[in-house]
């Protein structure tokens, strides 16, 4: 009776385990952070603004020392209706490099009647690098708080000839990376 009780429940076993497995797979990587909001076709993809020091910045011994400042951010609008946001910020300053990077990931509405967008992070990194004070480096994800601070509205438009994205008065173009 036992066995004949292990060899029924046994393929039923594999069967209810096989199942399971096959329908809680899920890609790590390329699943999106719960359900998106409104992306206009033309607005889908990545938009880049950045600046730079017009003069180079060279130290006291005749070495070149980079830029003396860095400012870029970065947006990628996904069709899906989430986003992804970078900030990179870089400062040189007589031989000494400090380096911030944030980045932020969630959804993204956008109203076009209004002319406006709407991040709304679920995840996002921040992270400090200092050339001479390596004790005060940093990699770490935001905390929920953090999160919350950087749910924001923006306004934005495009220049007429339509080739520039303007987010709060500053320009944005596509981009690849």
């Amino acid at each position: 009776m036992k066995k004949i009780a292990l060899r029924v429940i046994s393929p039923l076993l594999v069967l209810l385990l096989i199942s399971t497995a096959i329908t809680s797979c899920s890609k790590d990587n390329d699943s999106e952070p719960g359900p998106g909001g409104f992306v206009p076709k033309n607005m889908a993809g990545k938009w880049l603004h950045g600046n730079f020091a017009m003069a180079n910045f060279w130290g006291y011994d005749g070495s070149y020392q980079g830029n003396p400042f860095e400012q870029s951010v970065a947006f990628d609008f996904k069709s899906s209706g989430h986003f992804e946001m970078y900030y990179i910020g870089v400062a040189n300053d007589y031989g000494c490099r400090t380096e911030s990077l944030s980045s932020f990931k969630g959804k993204v509405d956008f109203d076009e009647a209004a002319k406006t967008f709407t991040i709304t992070p679920s995840e996002g990194t921040y992270r400090g690098f200092y050339s001479c004070a390596s004790n005060r480096n940093f990699n770490r994800k935001a905390t929920s708080e953090e999160l919350k601070k950087q749910q924001k509205t923006f306004k934005y438009s495009f220049t007429e000839d339509g080739k520039w994205l303007m987010i709060e008065g500053s320009s944005f173009k596509t981009t690849t990376w």
